[in-house]
């Protein structure tokens, strides 16, 4: 079985390398368009879009939060960023593009992994770019659910 960070370092250049970095407490890079796609929000927006999918209970994958920066980077399957791209406040990731990240379950780099289904059997399984979407179109168009 493949642990959560495995699973991430599988997006790095060198994956080994990324695992090497994170034990020595440093962020790693991670690239987009090789194992998922990577799109940045506002925090703001983000933490309604993660309301908007609780309420109706679509699966939440893995997200890296920077407090500092005021922004939610989203794993989506490959090929959703340009599914997206056009959604109100998404701001995606070209492939090939880098984010340092920390190791999961450490908050390192003025950002941290966030684990909805840590546990769970969807763990590895990122948030669906129509979820994403639908979401993003709900709370822009008023038909969201209040909070």
């Amino acid at each position: 079985m493949t642990t959560t960070t495995e699973w991430l370092a599988q997006a790095a250049d060198d994956p080994r390398a990324a695992i090497a970095l994170w034990k020595e407490n440093t962020t790693a890079p991670l690239v987009a368009g090789r194992q998922w796609d990577l799109v940045r929000l506002d925090f703001t927006l983000a933490t309604a879009v993660i309301s908007h999918l609780k309420t109706r209970g679509r699966h939440i994958g893995p997200y890296v939060m920077g407090g500092v920066e005021h922004a939610m980077w989203w794993l989506i399957p490959l090929g959703g960023a340009r599914r997206v791209r056009r959604s109100p406040g998404v701001a995606p990731y070209r492939k090939g593009a880098e984010l340092f990240v920390p190791p999961p379950g450490r908050y390192l780099g003025e950002r941290v992994w966030v684990l909805p289904d840590a546990d769970g059997e969807r763990r590895h399984t990122p948030t669906s770019d129509g979820a994403l979407r639908e979401a993003l179109g709900a709370l822009v168009t008023g038909t969201a659910p209040p909070r």
